[in-house]
């Protein structure tokens, strides 16, 4: 079972990656940009380690580069007439094999064609050398200075030269991989965002806020520098260790094979930490994401803390938090410590199997080792002074991209999780063959409604508020008061109305149509919400109001304004309509708050209204406007009420009353009806009929 798990989130992550390079298209013009100008970096340094040739033969031999050139044209074209005469004498071999004039043995003529083959590899090798040394002399060397030291100053100066191209070249790289990291975090964080907004409350209000924020922010920030670690240095030092190793090989590429030996090995180790480093970093951003969420409860309930002197409790757990994410965060610093020496220690191991070998060859004067050969000719001091600086220029890129290994780790579980927000399915969906919705003209009826909340356990699907069996008819033009014990299912009920939450069982009909056959649009705009605790954002006054209808004219919105008694406080304000409310309108008092909800859902005009007790927790001189509000706003148009205040004032629009008892309607009346015939009503009205009395 572990094994499946850890081969479907290799799965996932692959996925994950394959998704963003789609999203990268879109910018492969700066990204290639910057991985031409990575490879520029890149041979730029192995240039640098290959000016340790003409250096080493300058100061080693005492040779001029003309002296060294002439040398090796000499022994090249001595070699390479040796191989030709050597090849000569083979052919003629296989030719008088081949036309009976000598009898030879099979398996001698199949060694004669191997060593043809052998000898016309070394010949052409050697031919592209003569051919690299005569145009070196001719186009090269008259423009370096033939006196030695003046050859020196020149050569370290091209070498400044070359550091100063290798910068620029990693400055335009690093800055435009970051510009595209960044342009593919904002598209990310939009399209996460975008999606979540798709999403039905319930399906929201499981993942939590806490834990959707600590996405869009904590995860992306670590995308965000992820991104740009990858696309500037995790491109880079992968480049510069292979251009060293592309010039290695071209210099000896059979002691640069030996090195290669080890590369089975450290794939399986880094394969191995890979995957402890990434459930080590899950477990970190599941701690984070814990820890958002009880920084958000803990500053929303501010008030309730001090009030309780609840602040010594919540510093103890928060201590344990901080601790439990310490205890995450170690482990992948312990991980992470790992790569940095075992990268080492098999890079430099590599060095030596190819050196070590190299080193007998120059000492011992010889081309082979049991037998094997190892070189073309003789290896000289400076062949293995600058394989020794090109592999240990291997060394240097390797140990730096082992320490973006986390990085990159961290960067393919943030993907995993983003993506995982964006492909998160919504529990309310409209159908493809949705239909168009007019507007309600006869009836809402719900017929035989069950309906529990989504959930990962039994107990968590059975619980208080769900409904059973719900059946009711609803006139259009009918105000309904939903009336129960807290917890029987009320809320639950009004949000099926505009597709919150979709029947487990059952069917909501409006004018006969099913709301899951009918377009979320059609169905939204009839219905105007009021809840219990207005949901206002950091805007100005006038803006939430316009919320219910965007494109309303300042007309509109002064009506709807002066419907919902608003103007009566708005011009107490010094900044009158621009008065910005503050987070959740904490700038207003509760019943202010009440009124722009009321007047942003007067300003709707809608055909359906939902009114989950909206004078709860408001004064009685707001209670007083509302009411009044109410009383003229709901003529006309078909009302939901959940109130647990029916007095005078509510009965006197109420047209009927519905009565809930644990998730299910049990009575449905007129008020002196159920005084007569429900017991539960009649305890609910209890306390009002003894303040009228």
């Amino acid at each position: 079972m572990v094994a499946r798990m850890v081969r479907q989130q290799g799965c996932e992550s692959v996925n994950s990656w394959v998704r963003l390079g789609r999203q990268l298209w879109r910018y492969r013009r700066q990204a290639t940009l910057s991985v031409v100008f990575g490879l520029g970096a890149a041979l730029m340094w192995s240039a640098e380690l290959l000016l340790t040739f003409p250096v080493v033969t300058v100061f080693v031999e005492g040779l001029t580069l003309e002296e060294y050139v002439a040398r090796e044209v000499t022994v090249t074209e001595t070699r390479l007439a040796d191989h030709r005469l050597h090849l000569a004498r083979v052919n003629r071999q296989l030719a008088d094999a081949t036309e009976g004039r000598t009898q030879v043995d099979p398996s001698e003529q199949v060694g004669w064609l191997k060593e043809q083959s052998k000898l016309q590899a070394r010949i052409d090798r050697d031919a592209w050398r003569l051919w690299v040394l005569s145009w070196n002399s001719a186009h090269v060397l008259p423009w370096l200075p033939h006196n030695q030291f003046r050859l020196l100053v020149a050569l370290f100066g091209g070498l400044i030269a070359v550091t100063l191209i290798k910068g620029l070249c990693i400055y335009i790289q690093d800055l435009t991989a970051g510009a595209v990291a960044e342009l593919c975090v904002i598209d990310l964080r939009a399209l996460a965002f975008r999606q979540i907004l798709k999403r039905d409350p319930q399906s929201v209000e499981f993942d939590g806020a806490a834990k959707l924020l600590s996405g869009l922010t904590y995860d992306l920030q670590g995308l965000a520098h992820g991104l740009t670690t990858l696309g500037g240095r995790v491109v880079r030092e992968p480049l510069k260790a292979l251009t060293c190793i592309v010039a290695a090989f071209w210099l000896n590429w059979q002691l640069t094979s030996l090195s290669l030996l080890f590369v089975p090995l450290a794939a399986w180790l880094f394969h191995k930490i890979g995957q402890r480093l990434k459930r080590a970093i899950h477990r970190v951003l599941d701690t984070m994401a814990r820890m958002y969420k009880f920084l958000e409860q803990s500053f929303t309930n501010i008030r309730v803390v001090h009030a309780y002197q609840m602040q010594g409790s919540l510093r103890r757990e928060f201590q344990q938090q901080n601790r439990d994410f310490y205890r995450h965060s170690l482990k992948i610093v312990k991980i992470d410590a790992l790569t940095n020496p075992i990268t080492e220690v098999l890079t430099l191991s590599a060095v030596m199997v190819a050196l070590m070998p190299g080193a007998y060859l120059l000492l011992r004067g010889t081309e082979r080792i049991w037998g094997i050969r190892l070189t073309d000719g003789p290896v000289s001091v400076q062949e293995l002074a600058t394989l020794y600086a090109l592999l240990a220029g291997v060394i240097d890129p390797l140990r730096k991209f082992s320490k973006y290994f986390t990085t990159i780790k961290q960067c393919g579980t943030s993907l995993d999780r983003i993506y995982g927000h964006v492909d998160q399915p919504p529990l309310v969906t409209q159908s493809a063959e949705a239909v168009w919705l007019p507007p309600l003209r006869n009836v809402i009826e719900f017929r035989d409604v069950h309906f529990h909340y989504h959930g990962h356990g039994h107990s968590e699907s059975e619980r208080t508020g769900v409904l059973h069996d719900v059946s009711l008819r609803v006139e259009a033009g009918e105000t309904i008061a939903l009336v129960g014990p807290n917890g029987s299912g009320k809320s639950t009920f009004l949000g099926l109305l505009p597709r919150f939450y979709d029947p487990t069982e059952g069917a909501i009909l409006f004018d006969g149509i099913d709301l899951r056959d009918a377009r979320l649009r059609d169905l939204r705009q009839q219905i105007a919400i009021v809840p219990q605790e207005a949901c206002l954002f950091n805007d100005t006054l006038e803006a939430n109001i316009r919320y219910g209808k965007p494109e309303a004219t300042a007309e509109e919105v002064r009506r709807a304004a002066d419907a919902a008694h608003v103007t009566e406080f708005v011009e107490q304000l010094a900044n009158g309509w621009e008065t910005m409310v503050g987070e959740r309108g904490r700038e207003l008092s509760g019943g202010q708050r009440q009124r722009v909800a009321l007047a942003r859902a007067m300003l709707r005009d809608p055909r359906i209204l939902l009114l989950d007790e909206p004078t709860a927790a408001v004064d009685a001189q707001s209670e007083l406007y509302l009411q009044t509000s109410l009383r003229q706003f709901v003529k006309g148009r078909t009302t939901f009420l959940i109130t647990h205040q029916l007095g005078s004032a509510v009965l006197e629009y109420v047209t009927r009353i519905v009565v809930f008892d644990r998730g299910q309607i049990i009575a449905v009346g007129r008020h002196e009806q159920l005084l007569a015939t429900c017991p539960v009503y009649r305890q609910l009205a209890a306390p009002i009929e003894r303040s009228a009395a």
